[in-house]
């Protein structure tokens, strides 16, 4: 579904978040990673001096990190722009479950639970936006 830029600025306006779906890593020597993401992005959109201004930061796997153990397989995911921000994304085989949680400076700022329904998990992980002590980049938006 696409949204046109008029509808877009108008649910920016309102406070209106936008949720990331990323794709699979897939990777054929790898067919373990197949539940995860290849990164998640998170973005918040403000005004500030007039201006429209959009904060991103993304988040990519730590594949040394990568669990299994029974049916659930996890692994964490680093903020590209540095400090103590990750996310920790686990999927239940059996149950066919996702679950994430999303920590800044070691606190849990948020999380979410699905069923095997990618694009909705993602899009619920995803709306929790940014935090201000988050690392993200800025730009300002035409």
């Amino acid at each position: 579904m696409e949204i046109d830029k008029e509808k877009r600025d108008e649910a920016i306006k309102h406070g209106t978040f936008f949720g990331f779906i990323p794709r699979r890593l897939e990777m054929k020597e790898f067919p373990e990673f197949y539940h995860f993401p290849f990164n998640v992005l998170f973005v918040s959109h403000t005004i500030k001096d007039g201006q429209r201004v959009s904060g991103s930061a993304l988040y990519e796997p730590e594949f040394h990190t990568y669990q299994k153990e029974g049916n659930l397989s996890l692994m964490r995911y680093r903020n590209v722009y540095g400090g103590e921000c990750y996310l920790m994304i686990a999927y239940d085989e059996k149950n066919k479950q996702y679950q994430g949680q999303k920590y800044v400076n070691e606190h849990v700022l948020g999380s979410a639970d699905g069923g095997d329904n990618w694009q909705l998990f993602f899009t619920h992980l995803t709306m929790l936006g940014l935090v201000p002590s988050e690392g993200c980049k800025f730009e300002e938006e035409n």
